[in-house]
């Protein structure tokens, strides 16, 4: 049986991965979850990930790595401390950088949506490691936060919906929800463009690490 790990910062994050997991259908896997939500209020609060943040979120990180045989940090905010994942003994994978390799095969711009100010700047940086500048949006959804720290989720989800329906489509050739709490909104997304969402994806890519 082997073991993947999810890094979370909120805790309704292990339904959507359970979830995306038995969609997948593999037998053989099963998952760890470890939820630090703590973390993401503090960056939330700095509006950066502190060096403090960092340190803290290695170590979790480097302790889910003696229980599994992959990790999956799948707050985007915190993903950033993944970036150099040769630093770690076990492969250590970020939700929204394997989201930006399956933007990159889309043909057209590429609108890319967060929802929390402090994951803006890295997933800008990110995405644009895949993704020229000229093909490339990313966008804040400015009211959907609010929601989503109310509990109100699928007001949440709603609200990231109205965003994209409001927006022109011209020239787009996806839309990617970059972060993991916004998987769910697609069910109210009225659009002929594919929406990516990063759970699946990235379940997908720890299982290729493992096999």
């Amino acid at each position: 049986m082997a073991t993947i790990a999810c890094l979370h910062a909120a805790r309704s994050n292990i339904a959507i991965f359970e979830e995306a997991l038995r969609a997948l259908d593999f037998e053989d896997i099963q998952l760890l979850h470890r939820v630090e939500s703590e973390l993401l209020e503090r960056a939330v609060a700095a509006n950066e990930v502190t060096e403090e943040i960092a340190e803290a979120t290695s170590r979790a990180i480097a302790e889910l790595c003696e229980h599994a045989d992959v990790v999956i940090v799948t707050c985007t905010t915190l993903g950033v401390v993944a970036w150099d994942a040769k630093q770690f003994s076990k492969p250590v994978l970020r939700v929204d950088a394997i989201l930006a390799k399956y933007a990159s095969r889309y043909h057209g711009s590429i609108l890319v949506l967060c929802t929390a100010h402090s994951t803006l700047e890295s997933t800008t940086r990110l995405f644009s490691a895949f993704i020229p500048g000229d093909r490339l949006a990313v966008e804040l959804v400015p009211r959907a936060w609010a929601f989503f720290n109310q509990g109100d989720i699928e007001g949440y989800h709603r609200e990231i919906a109205h965003y994209i329906q409001q927006r022109p489509e011209c020239s787009l050739g996806c839309i990617v929800l970059a972060q993991t709490s916004m998987t769910g909104a697609e069910k109210y997304i009225n659009s002929t463009l594919a929406v990516l969402t990063g759970p699946q994806a990235s379940l997908q890519a720890a299982i290729d690490a493992i096999l």
